[in-house]
């Protein structure tokens, strides 16, 4: 068996950059739940088809931050603080939101990630 390896910092870059159209780039991701105020979690949820989620401004407008450059020139009716929760919003094929933890993904493009 060979199996492929990705770093988190290159999967993260995949996960937020943009296609020739501007739009985020799909990518298949696993991952382990985990929720602290339940004290459930382990499950391990693979997504197919997903892509970052893009964040709203207060006037309705839709824009993709880039990872890089956290301030963005409009003020976002909620700051999730993902750089310091360590997390990201994906959106499913069906237009679902999901939170997911970085440092649990253990799958991203069918290649292991390594920390």
């Amino acid at each position: 068996m060979n199996a492929s390896f990705i770093r988190l910092w290159e999967a993260l870059e995949i996960m937020d950059s943009k296609d020739a159209h501007g739009q985020p780039v799909r990518f298949q991701v696993r991952f382990i739940t985990a929720n602290r105020t339940t004290k459930e979690g382990g499950e391990i949820i693979e997504l197919k088809d997903a892509c970052k989620c893009p964040v709203r401004t207060k006037n309705g407008q839709e824009i993709y931050p880039e990872r890089k450059n956290p301030q963005t020139p409009e003020k976002i009716t909620k700051n999730p603080n993902h750089w310091e929760n360590s997390t990201r919003n994906i959106r499913l094929p069906n237009g679902q939101k999901r939170k997911l933890h970085i440092r649990l993904i253990i799958e991203f493009n069918h290649m292991k990630v390594c920390y």
